[in-house]
């Protein structure tokens, strides 16, 4: 049998058993001592037994007040707590939110942006995926990320993608690299021979490049691929390795250089891409907004 009950009368009745009188819990409950009473009444009828003895000095609990209370106590404790928690996750004073993006703005731009996200939102704990687009694609479709930072593909229909900034590709070498020595850029032609490093053939930069340089006869400029960036950082810092990434990679940041690639110039678009069906989280839409900002500098 389901027992049809009101969380303020619950309340109400376990104001009473503390406070011991009408008077003292009606106030303590903003209510009046008839509507008190009222909500007494209401919880009795739903067990089909009293919960007080009343006298005219004060009120006893029965043995069904007694099991009643002693069981209620925690779970609205709990449940406080637990509206507070979401309360908290909801503003984003708390909890994880996770993003997914591609790995060179994962890399480059969600550094530069932490500071001012953690001083608005400290106590948030953030998730980041780095991955290729069909991935990030994936997660946020599942509800696995709130929202995704990724080049261009085919979006599904419960996906909703704004372009944000565009960007095109760099070689990039270690600052002494003599391929980058007084060249303000450099053609893709010029590549093969530079001992370039790439991402895997699924990587969003291997398949707009390798797309571009086929459809204009020209050839590509791979000697290596590996599948993490960090592996390929380390191939062009510490083995004189270069490498093609695009021009959102910050490499003056951690002591490399880098030329734009010219002869085509391949440019494409970044997407902010979130369902159609959800709102961003207030930390959520604010990390969005501060990478936005970022990308488009």
């Amino acid at each position: 049998m389901r027992i049809q009950y009101s969380v303020d009368d619950l309340r109400g009745f376990c104001s009473l058993v503390r406070l011991g009188q009408y008077t003292d819990a009606a106030e303590q409950l903003s209510i009046t001592s008839s509507a008190l009473s009222r909500r007494i009444q209401n919880l009795e009828r739903a067990i089909g037994g009293k919960v007080f003895d009343r006298t005219t000095r004060k009120v006893l609990l029965t043995p069904a007040g007694v099991a009643l209370y002693e069981r209620v106590v925690p779970l609205l404790s709990d449940l406080d707590s637990g509206l507070t928690e979401a309360a908290r996750v909801a503003r984003g004073e708390e909890g994880a939110l996770v993003i997914a993006t591609v790995a060179t703005v994962a890399y480059s731009k969600v550094p530069q942006v932490l500071p001012e996200f953690s001083k608005r939102y400290p106590k948030a704990f953030l998730s980041i995926r780095d991955g290729i687009a069909a991935s990030i694609a994936t997660l946020v479709e599942e509800r696995l990320a709130e929202f995704g930072i990724s080049t261009h593909m085919s979006f599904g229909p419960a996906l909703e993608a704004r372009p944000i900034a565009p960007y095109s590709f760099n070689l990039i070498a270690g600052a002494a690299h003599p391929a980058l020595k007084r060249r303000k850029s450099i053609a893709w032609a010029d590549l093969p021979g530079l001992r370039v490093v790439s991402l895997n053939r699924l990587s969003s930069t291997r398949l707009q490049v390798d797309d571009e340089l086929a459809g204009r006869a020209l050839p590509t400029p791979w000697y290596i691929e590996v599948d993490q960036l960090s592996t390929l950082l380390g191939f062009v810092q510490n083995w004189g390795f270069t490498a093609v990434l695009p021009s959102t990679f910050d490499a003056k940041a951690i002591g490399m250089r880098s030329v734009p690639i010219i002869a085509p110039e391949i440019q494409r678009e970044l997407f902010m891409v979130k369902r159609r069906d959800a709102s961003l989280s207030p930390h959520g839409a604010y990390l969005a907004d501060l990478l936005t900002v970022a990308l488009q500098r």
